[in-house]
């Protein structure tokens, strides 16, 4: 009998371990027997697509749920129609929408009733939005000149777009201690954003949306170092010609000059990547394999661009990179060898001069490896 009870109580505490901490019940008043998409991206311990089918009923009828540690933005998608739209997943919370699957409204908890009351406050523009590309079609049906009507579309959106970036951005402003606030950080002009984050209360900021907030801090803090360093720094390396110099902070954060390395009887590859770069991680065995088998002909110098000291220093770590490692601060280096994708390989000869560019992950790239290092 006590191994029973132990086995059940062992049950007891893993149910609820695993309780589902989100709920989502939904009435589509124009689709009935179908399936909904959800989707979102997980990144603990590791980045994930989380992808559910959920079965709509022959009233439209449907419920989610799950268990989360974040606030997600979640893509919904009509399998019938193809129709998508967007709601947070917010722990501790359930929501409840309700109406056509294009235009529903939203209700449940005190946050989703806030956030029912933006939304409220937005549709106007989303249909302003929905007739503009309607006027558009018709007119493409109608065999208009396409340039034109392009230029109809471009200048409508803008001009719905700057009206609606300045009502978000004054909710934003007045309302720093909500959550609201974070969830439309989006929807206002690109120049607003990061300060908007900045105003946004301790609360907020590190509260239930603060993996979300993270994403676009990162985002936009590299879209602004893009824009400063382009401003300030041009295109220097050209393919034949002697590599560009740089001087970056190494791992140690003792200086390192690319140059201190030249006429030293090896091939160099410049590696430029991000811890937060998905592809360049996975390039990482291949490339240490290539290290390992050719150190006495090849050194490697990995930049890392646009991330935090941190996050580069624990996935130097992690991923057990044996090679020079330094810290690109401000995105001048980046600029100055034409960076534009990652990863970004440079390869240069042991004479210094550039033989060739690479984007991302190629066969071609480790072949030109072969070809020089045999």
């Amino acid at each position: 009998m006590k191994t029973i009870i132990t086995v059940i109580l062992l049950g007891a505490i893993s149910l609820g371990l695993h309780a589902q901490n989100f709920t989502l019940k939904g009435h589509f008043t124009d689709i009935a027997d179908d399936t909904l998409l959800i989707e979102y991206v997980r990144r603990e311990p590791d980045k994930r697509v989380v992808s559910e089918r959920i079965p709509v009923d022959s009233n439209g009828f449907f419920n989610y749920s799950c268990n989360i540690k974040w606030a997600y933005n979640a893509e919904l998608t009509v399998k019938s129609n193809g129709y998508k739209s967007h709601i947070f997943l917010v722990p501790d919370e359930s929501a409840e929408i309700e109406g056509p699957c294009a235009y529903w409204k939203i209700n449940g908890t005190a946050f989703y009733q806030r956030m029912d009351s933006i939304n409220q406050m937005l549709h106007p523009f989303y249909k302003e939005f929905d007739a503009a590309k309607s006027e558009y079609d018709k007119g493409m049906a109608d065999g208009l000149d396409k340039a034109v009507l392009d230029s109809i579309k471009k200048a409508a959106n803008m001009d719905i777009n700057k009206r609606m970036w300045k009502v978000t951005h004054q909710y934003i402003t007045e309302h720093p201690n909500d959550e609201i606030s974070a969830a439309i950080l989006l929807s206002q002009d690109y120049t607003d954003i990061l300060p908007a984050i900045r105003m946004l209360s301790p609360e907020v900021r590190n509260g239930r949306f603060r993996n979300y907030i993270d994403i676009i801090d990162n985002m936009f803090s590299r879209l602004d170092k893009e824009i400063k360093a382009k401003k300030s720094e041009k295109l220097k390396l050209q393919e034949g010609k002697l590599v560009p110099d740089f001087t970056l902070k190494d791992i140690d954060g003792e200086d390192f000059s690319l140059h201190s390395i030249l006429g030293k009887g090896k091939y160099i590859v410049v590696d430029f990547w991000g811890s937060w770069c998905s592809w360049c991680i996975k390039g990482f065995p291949k490339m240490k394999e290539y290290y390992d088998r050719f150190r006495d002909k090849l050194e490697i110098v990995g930049v890392a661009c646009y991330d935090k000291e941190d996050k580069w220093k624990a996935s130097v770590r992690k991923n057990n990179a044996p090679w020079i490692h330094v810290f690109s601060p401000d995105g001048k280096t980046e600029v100055r060898f034409g960076v534009t994708a990652y990863p970004y390989k440079v390869v240069v000869s042991p004479d210094g001069k550039v033989i060739k560019c690479f984007t991302g992950e190629t066969d071609e790239f480790y072949n030109m490896l072969d070809d020089v290092l045999k």
